[in-house]
């Protein structure tokens, strides 16, 4: 393997399918021990477990629903009750619903903005410690190309995203001096299974734009996780990573 993260400990949220999965499965290739994280799928994050399993590597699942502090401090309990240790945080988990600006609810707005703001949030908080105590390690929030480009009926998802970017940035400087780095991921278009509640758009849509061709996959957003979790990628902090096949040039 060209980055030797062995014996890490890895916690990657929404990790039961698509790219939390691939990140989770990649990462324990590289002699992670990974948490797999899900708020109600414990099936999915079980066959992630055993497939992590079957192959050799180390995992465990939480069942826990990241908008909500008391279940993430938790979890965070539970991984060091297990492992003692955290070196490794993926912010991935992401909720997506559509509704126009003026039939949106509180509630709706507040429930984005609890998993996708206030979830990388608690997340980080909760981890923070350890990795100032053990003056090291890796934090990558996952977002996507609409909190950049905008999208209609989006308002409370994009707002969110954005607002994570803010949240990187900011702990970036703030915990620097630890040697604890924070990025960002940007995925474009990926070839992932999203629920109805999603709103994905169809195929077509999705390819139109993208000057390579294609929509990328969960490996390839899993393979640059990988990357800055590396020692060869302990300079690159504050930084906000597109992975988007050309979509978006900046």
């Amino acid at each position: 393997m060209p980055y030797d993260l062995t014996n890490q400990v890895a916690l990657i949220t929404g990790s039961s399918r698509n790219i939390g999965q691939a990140i989770a499965q990649t990462l324990a290739q590289h002699g992670v021990k990974v948490v797999i994280n899900a708020r109600n799928d414990a099936q999915g994050a079980q066959n992630t477990v055993q497939q992590i399993q079957d192959l050799g590597g180390q995992a465990i699942s939480i069942l826990a629903d990241v908008g909500d502090e008391t279940q993430v401090q938790q979890m965070l309990e539970q991984i060091l009750q297990q492992w003692g240790r955290i070196d490794i945080l993926v912010n991935n988990v992401g909720l997506r619903r559509s509704c126009s600006i003026t039939e949106m609810t509180t509630p709706e707005w507040r429930e984005v903005l609890a998993t996708n703001l206030d979830g990388p949030f608690f997340c980080c908080r909760a981890v923070a410690p350890c990795m100032i105590t053990a003056k090291q390690g890796t934090i990558i929030n996952i977002s996507g190309l609409n909190a950049h480009i905008g999208r209609a009926n989006w308002a409370h998802v994009c707002a969110s995203k954005t607002g994570a970017l803010g949240l990187t940035k900011a702990l970036a400087v703030e915990l620097a001096p630890y040697q604890i780095t924070v990025n960002h991921i940007v995925p474009g278009a990926i070839d992932t299974a999203r629920s109805h509640s999603s709103d994905m758009l169809a195929r077509e849509q999705r390819l139109a734009g993208i000057p390579l061709g294609r929509l990328g996959t969960p490996d390839e957003i899993a393979a640059m996780c990988v990357f800055l979790a590396s020692k060869e990628a302990r300079f690159i902090t504050g930084q906000t990573l597109h992975v988007n096949g050309g979509a978006l040039r900046c």
